[in-house]
């Protein structure tokens, strides 16, 4: 009998990837329950999901074909939400965006930002929650100077975006709704007078047709980035300090031979990727997964977080080892809708290691593994706090 899981639950185990990947052995495909009571199919093995990503029989776009599991009907356009035509419309403006000057001009700052965070921790050492000392506000900080956010209003925006993290539902929708109210009069400020910054490239950007992004689409690109650019890196920066600092052997290797990094950073992203799953799909026809006959209309999604402890990408799936760099996970998801902010993502997670383990000679867990919260979500796996004990 194929298991129903909840995702909820799952995603606060410690070591939720071993016990999914052990699932996979024994199913292709199984049941999932999100926050709401909504159940879809769930894809987890690698190369399932590496084959279903792209297949045009699964549509991102639930506003049409699946209003009922739609996260909003009114909400702005967002690029993962959308088919092709419109889908690769929308990718290739944001990918020439991306690619601006703006965009490169922005990895000094990147530097900059990660070293006064850490500047404001106590110089002799002692203990911090790593978390929300330096590796929430460091993505978010990032995300102001790229969406060219003025220092007057980040404050505000930062105290929105911490709302949008809150127990309460009414908290998260109302920090919501003031986010995008927020963003649509960025967007205008942006082409009243275009400053350096991917919110005005984009906003100036075109095709050979003379297409633009509209408005709606602008404000939902700046929504997506808050969510894609602050949470998902946060999560990633703390959980592969934790796993440096859990295999001590590793740490020690980084700190022998820094070029290690990129590796750390592609072996956190399979080991301990941020995404638990994907978002929905919807099945425009009946179509066969896994042995499982799947029906038009049916929800589809991808478990990641089991994908990527596949033997198929490593054959010592549980071993974490930053000396095998690998980009063959799927951390950053897979085909049409693979992650466009992936190299921004990496040089942030790569110059926050850098930083930290360069700056502090000794790094430890303040608290027992065990006593760590990850935070419950049918979508997100990350710690909600980790305490460090570190020294000069």
């Amino acid at each position: 009998m194929i298991p129903v899981l909840e995702l909820v639950q799952i995603s606060t185990l410690p070591d939720a990837e071993r016990e999914l990947e052990q699932l996979a052995r024994r199913y292709p495909i199984i049941r999932t329950r999100q926050v709401g009571g909504i159940e879809a199919w769930t894809v987890l093995g690698a190369g399932l999901t590496r084959q279903l990503l792209g297949d045009p029989r699964l549509s991102n776009d639930l506003h049409t074909h699946a209003p009922h599991a739609a996260q909003s009907a009114d909400g702005p356009t967002v690029l993962f939400e959308q088919d092709n035509p419109d889908h690769a419309r929308y990718r290739r403006l944001v990918s020439a965006a991306f690619a601006s000057r703006a965009v490169r001009n922005l990895e000094p700052r990147i530097v900059d930002i990660a070293r006064t965070l850490l500047d404001r921790l106590p110089a002799e050492g002692g203990t911090v929650d790593i978390v929300e000392a330096f590796a929430n506000p460091f993505p978010l900080e990032v995300i102001c100077e790229l969406l060219g956010v003025p220092m007057a209003d980040r404050e505000v925006f930062r105290t929105r975006v911490e709302n949008m993290d809150s127990p309460s539902t009414a908290v998260r929708r109302a920090a919501m709704d003031a986010f995008v109210a927020y963003c649509a009069n960025l967007v205008d400020a942006k082409r009243a007078g275009p400053t350096e910054d991917l919110l005005s490239e984009l906003v100036q950007a075109e095709l050979d047709d003379g297409s633009r992004l509209s408005a709606n689409e602008l404000i939902g690109f700046g929504s997506v980035l808050l969510f894609a650019g602050h949470v998902t890196t946060a999560y990633l920066i703390a959980a592969a300090l934790y796993e440096l600092i859990a295999h001590e052997d590793q740490l020690a290797a980084l700190r022998a031979d820094p070029t290690l990094v990129e590796g750390t950073v592609e072996e956190a992203l399979r080991f301990r990727g941020s995404l638990l799953s994907t978002t929905n799909r919807v099945a425009l026809t009946d179509l066969e997964i896994g042995g499982v006959l799947v029906r038009r209309g049916d929800l589809v999604r991808f478990l990641l977080s089991a994908a990527n402890r596949d033997p198929e990408i490593r054959e010592d799936p549980h071993t974490f080892d930053i000396t095998r760099s690998t980009t063959a996970h799927l951390g950053f998801g897979h085909g049409p809708h693979f992650c466009l902010g992936q190299r921004l993502a990496r040089q942030e997670i790569k110059v926050a290691l850098t930083e930290i383990v360069t700056r502090f000679p000794t790094l430890e867990l303040a608290v027992p593994a065990e006593k760590l919260r990850w935070r419950a979500s049918d979508f997100l796996r990350g710690l909600a706090e980790l305490p460090l004990t570190y020294g000069p």
